[in-house]
């Protein structure tokens, strides 16, 4: 029997970083030039916010603000695809599940079924990457994936703001 994963209650990244200094599996404030390099030869998975950011003022999933989360995903997987890192992207895959479902069987805020769907993905990716996107900080699903990684030894980067357009800056 081996030790269970307990995930931590809340998000508290000022902890998680204290957890895991010196940058050996939690890289803070990396230029995606840095990941880039570190990540290359192995598939990547591109964490991402999705759940709080896709609803609308009444609480409701809204379509056009899933569109815009996966657009602004999109350009992430594009800019780590061009400087020649691959990545896997749930959201971008679950979003066009999703929006390609007229059955209407498929709840987009189902947590439990995206996680359970999510896992094996996860389960074959050398590295975590998460982009500075808005909402990235206070994302449930975020925090839960950086968290499995790092209880499974595979580094997290988390990108520095702005670095997505000058590299290493």
């Amino acid at each position: 029997m081996g030790v269970e994963f307990k995930m931590p209650d809340k998000i508290d990244w000022a902890a998680l970083i204290r957890a895991y200094p010196d940058d050996v599996l939690l890289h803070v404030d990396s230029p995606v030039s840095e990941v880039v390099r570190s990540a290359r030869s192995r598939m990547a998975y591109l964490a991402t916010p999705y759940s709080k950011e896709v609803l609308n003022d009444d609480g409701r999933w809204d379509r056009a603000l899933s569109l815009d989360v996966e657009m602004r995903t999109a350009r992430w997987a594009r800019l780590f695809a061009r400087d020649g890192l691959t990545v896997v992207s749930p959201i971008l895959q679950a979003c066009a599940i999703v929006h390609a479902d007229t059955e209407g069987d498929i709840d987009p805020m189902d947590d439990h079924f995206w996680s359970a769907w999510c896992m094996p993905l996860m389960s074959v990716s050398a590295s975590f990457i998460i982009p500075p996107m808005e909402g990235w900080d206070r994302s449930w699903g975020v925090w839960r994936e950086a968290c499995w990684a790092l209880w499974h030894n595979i580094p997290v980067y988390l990108i520095r703001p702005g670095s997505e357009f000058g590299g290493g800056a």
